[in-house]
């Protein structure tokens, strides 16, 4: 199997140097790193690109790839079993396509959406905070979500 030439790091992303004893080097920080604090920087929307040492080969999706088992390991499910089975029993060309282009484009579709609705629901839970009165004729037993939110009685309920 032909080796892959390196593909040089792009501007934003991090390089990691991984030594034949798998000990990875962030070379920003001149100081070693363990998976764990990897994935941190991967979570918090750094781009990495890790380089075997020796053979300066990019070894970027083995080490994501092992970045996942060390989280399975911590009992920090990432993928279903059934995923798995799934993923092992299909070996075929088109897959390769699907992975690379469908699944990456759905998984981004589905975390825009998902922060869209969260900005959303956040704005909605601010307006009824901010404006009560208006929440209370609109729907119904908004005073009891209100009471929920905030922990709060309404104006009339300390009257009484």
């Amino acid at each position: 199997m032909p080796r892959k030439k390196k593909q040089p790091a792009t501007s934003d992303e991090l390089v990691i140097k991984r030594y034949g004893n798998r000990r990875l080097y962030n070379t920003e920080t001149r100081s070693y790193v363990n998976y764990e604090e990897l994935a941190k920087l991967v979570r918090d929307g750094q781009d990495i690109k890790v380089i075997d040492s020796t053979s300066k080969e990019d070894v970027t999706k083995a080490v994501l790839i092992q970045m996942i088992l060390e989280e399975e390991k911590n009992n920090k499910t990432v993928l279903p079993t059934e995923f798995l089975f799934q993923l092992l029993r299909v070996r075929e060309e088109s897959m390769q396509d699907f992975f690379k282009n469908h699944l990456s484009a759905s998984f981004d579709a589905y975390l825009r959406t998902k922060e869209e609705f969260d900005k959303r629901f956040r704005s909605v839970l601010e307006m009824a905070v901010s404006a009560p009165q208006m929440w209370e004729k609109l729907i119904p037993g908004a005073d009891i979500v209100r009471e929920v939110l905030l922990g709060k009685k309404s104006d009339d309920d300390r009257k009484e």
